[in-house]
């Protein structure tokens, strides 16, 4: 049995609802995938991820030149000796 066969087995055998899901899967996979880029996928979709705001805080926190000045009381808050 081939690996295509053995797919169709499987998908044969689950719920519509589990296709579904398995179906939309496979299409964000491949529409995101060049090398499925042949016409066969109906939509592309991309997936939008929240840009990064750099630079809102601008001056509002001082910033240590080191930041090794807590190690002890840092420590002593775990229960840990130097």
């Amino acid at each position: 049995m081939t690996v295509q066969q053995e797919a169709i087995r499987m998908i044969n055998s689950m719920p519509d609802d589990t296709v579904g899901v398995l179906v939309e899967f496979l299409k964000r996979t491949m529409a995101n995938d060049s090398r499925f880029d042949d016409g066969r996928v109906e939509e592309k979709t991309q997936i939008q991820r929240p840009g990064r705001k750099l630079g809102i805080a601008d001056g509002m926190y001082r910033i240590p030149d080191s930041i090794d000045a807590c190690n002890n009381e840092i420590a002593s808050m775990f229960g840990v000796s130097e």
